[in-house]
């Protein structure tokens, strides 16, 4: 019998804190710690909203899609920074 893929709520809230991380981070150094961010610095804090919104939608309806939405937001941030 076919076992099918299920996606853990704890991967869920796991990604979703990372993201939440390092967005804090990212804002902490700019307003506590003064630095200015470039352009391409602000164009990386967006995936990170977008996997905030895919984690939210995760925990309360589609954790299948979160996760899909999580894997192109987790490769758009990796292109960004390319």
């Amino acid at each position: 019998m076919a076992r099918v893929l299920s996606v853990d709520r704890g991967f869920v809230i796991l990604a979703g804190l990372g993201s939440a991380a390092l967005l804090l981070a990212a804002l902490g150094f700019q307003y506590l710690g003064g630095l200015a961010p470039c352009t391409m610095c602000i164009w990386q804090r967006w995936p990170h909203v977008v996997a905030l919104g895919a984690t939210a939608l995760g925990l309360v309806a589609m954790p299948r899609l979160a996760a899909g939405l999580g894997a192109v937001t987790m490769l758009t941030g990796a292109g960004l920074a390319l």
